[in-house]
């Protein structure tokens, strides 16, 4: 080995490995900088590093066997020991190595100066804009749920413009009360340009700023000052879309930017209860519930205010259970189609009515409700999610996750997404991505139940039984914690303990619960049980069996007839995507 060693420096092999090494990296530096100024992107980088990676035993090769001379490249084992200039060659290699070294930190000292990898500059269209949430600088502080309101209307209609990238609410209303970096935001949200302002109430008297900012300089486009009477809101939020749009050329959709009318204290009701109702718990949608209804009392012609209420039904029976399925299928239905005739072009209204047709396996009328919705609003994150949970549910697993991908496109820092994407994945048995996307979750939101308990089943499906207890552990709801628990001691062999945690989960839960049973017993291999809970589930239409039915769990029950038989009588749509044998 020594003298194998020896021959490799004396032939230079080793210092032509370093300058080949030294020159890629150059390259690469140079590369990431140039490709994107002529609208290449990452993956002709990733396309140069791959040749460069194959061409290096190419090049250790051809140092080994060749000699650089006098007279050009030849066999090393051809020319004489006297004639050769090795030495002479090391010493020139040595220079070529300090070299390409000092130009590759040059490279990344100009990068850091000058900023040439700039994505907002590479590989941000014009089309694209990111309405930040209105400051409340009232003097009572008391108008944030205003604030936000108008912000949020102002989004709504530009994201009814084709071909213009809107930032939905939760990305862009994450900087609210923060120090605002215009060209970071840009750079985070990948918009060409922000949309700010603020709002002042003196009485009855609105006074609303906004700008319109170019993210790659800072600078100001436009901005306007509108001093209003409150009742003119609606008239106030068409004309600053207008001047966006108008900045923008973009091509306007006149009725979809054509005023409401709706009164003012309705209107507020509406805004506070829709604010309640993205805190997301027991308390807040219950009084999210009163107050629509109160909204609703005051003026009953608000398209959104009725969307919301069905929104609410839809919570109180499936999430918090203050409200039986049946009743709630029967109210939230009444209040998604008045919000549909109302206004026939707002989509969530069908999105709600394509909520609760699928909660009443109407399928074919769901689909028809959502496809509606894209055609409306395509660009509208909640359209896209539900695409994606419908397809999920017709076990089209890939596109679920495309649908998923697009979303955090479009709303990169809404983290539920991430733990969407990685339900998605942990269904698709690619647990090692699962897992990193619910790590990204949980970094933003350590102490969510739903996010540790899903993260408890990844580490099960990935082996570590042991770690997926310590995660189940911080789920403090009962059923959850019972339900996943007794398949984690089931994989440590605690045979009799896990049966022990099943007896109680049907003891405490077989009126409610069927595919969830169904799933641990077919965690179990236990097919014949399996089957009877997953009937049980279809007999009583539960809501969450075609999601269950996807998960890597219940493959221990394919290859059974009785799978084959279950499946086909679900009523599915025939491109289903649900394994058949």
């Amino acid at each position: 080995m020594k003298k194998f060693i020896q021959e490799l420096q004396r032939r230079n092999v080793i210092k032509a490995a370093i300058s080949y090494v030294v020159f890629s990296w150059v390259l690469i530096q140079a590369a990431s900088i140039l490709y994107p100024a002529i609208g290449w992107g990452q993956g002709a980088i990733r396309n140069t590093l791959i040749v460069l990676i194959i061409g290096f035993p190419v090049w250790i090769v051809f140092a080994y066997v060749f000699e650089w001379t006098p007279t050009g490249f030849k066999k090393t084992e051809d020319v004489a020991q006297e004639n050769s200039i090795a030495r002479s060659t090391s010493k020139k290699m040595n220079g070529i190595i300090i070299a390409g070294l000092s130009l590759a930190v040059l490279f990344l000292l100009a990068d850091r100066i000058f900023d040439f990898t700039d994505s907002t500059d590479a590989t941000i269209g014009d089309k694209s804009i990111a309405v930040l949430a209105f400051t409340d600088m009232s003097p009572e502080k008391d108008q944030e749920y205003f604030s936000d309101g108008i912000s949020e209307e102002i989004l709504n209609l530009l994201t009814k413009i084709p071909d213009l990238k809107i930032v939905s609410r939760t990305s862009s209303f994450s900087y609210k009360g923060k120090e605002l970096n215009i060209k970071k935001i840009g750079q985070e949200l990948q918009v060409s340009h922000l949309l700010d302002g603020s709002i002042r109430k003196s009485g009855n008297t609105l006074r609303i700023t906004t700008q319109l900012i170019d993210v790659s300089n800072g600078l100001q486009l436009w901005s306007e000052t509108y001093d209003r009477n409150i009742e003119d809101i609606f008239k106030i939020q068409d004309e600053i879309a207008a001047k966006v749009t108008q900045q923008l050329k973009v091509t306007l959709l006149g009725a979809a930017l054509s005023s409401a009318t709706v009164n003012t204290d309705a209107y507020n009701l509406y805004l506070q209860a829709k604010q309640l109702k993205i805190q997301n718990s027991l308390e807040s949608d219950k009084n999210a519930l009163k107050l629509i209804r109160e909204s609703i009392a005051i003026d009953s012609t608000y398209a959104p205010s009725w969307a919301l209420l069905s929104d609410c039904f839809w919570y109180a029976a499936f999430s918090n259970m203050t409200m039986s399925i049946e009743e709630a299928i029967k109210q939230g239905k009444m209040a998604a189609n008045k919000a549909i005739a109302l206004d026939p072009t707002y989509a969530e209204g069908y999105l709600q009515l394509a909520a609760f047709e699928n909660a009443s396996w109407n399928f074919k009328i769901e689909t028809e409700l959502i496809d509606k919705a894209i055609l409306l609003d395509p660009n509208n994150p909640e359209v896209i999610k539900s695409k994606s949970t419908r397809a999920l549910n017709f076990g089209n697993k890939n596109l679920a996750i495309e649908m998923v991908l697009k979303t955090i496109e479009i709303d990169p820092l809404n983290t539920l997404h991430n733990y969407n994407l990685s339900l998605f994945y942990w269904m698709d048995k690619r647990y090692t991505e699962a897992e990193k996307s619910m790590t990204k979750y949980l970094l933003s939101n350590p102490n969510s139940a739903f996010g540790n308990n899903l993260m408890g089943q990844i580490q099960l499906s990935l082996g570590h039984p042991e770690k997926a207890m310590e995660y189940i552990d911080k789920d403090a709801d009962p059923f959850w914690h019972l339900y996943r628990k007794s398949m984690i001691v089931y994989a440590l062999g605690n045979t009799k303990e896990a049966n022990d945690l099943l007896k109680q989960l049907i003891a405490d839960y077989d009126d409610s619960s069927w595919p969830n049973i169904a799933h641990v017993y077919a965690f179990r291999g236990e097919k014949d049980e399996a089957f009877k809970w997953l009937e049980l589930a279809f007999e009583n239409k539960d809501i969450s069996l075609l999601e269950i039915l996807n998960y890597p769990e219940m493959e221990n029950l394919w290859g059974d007839p009785r799978w084959n038989r279950f499946i086909n009588k679900l009523g599915l749509p025939k491109d289903h995507g649900f394994h058949m044998d």
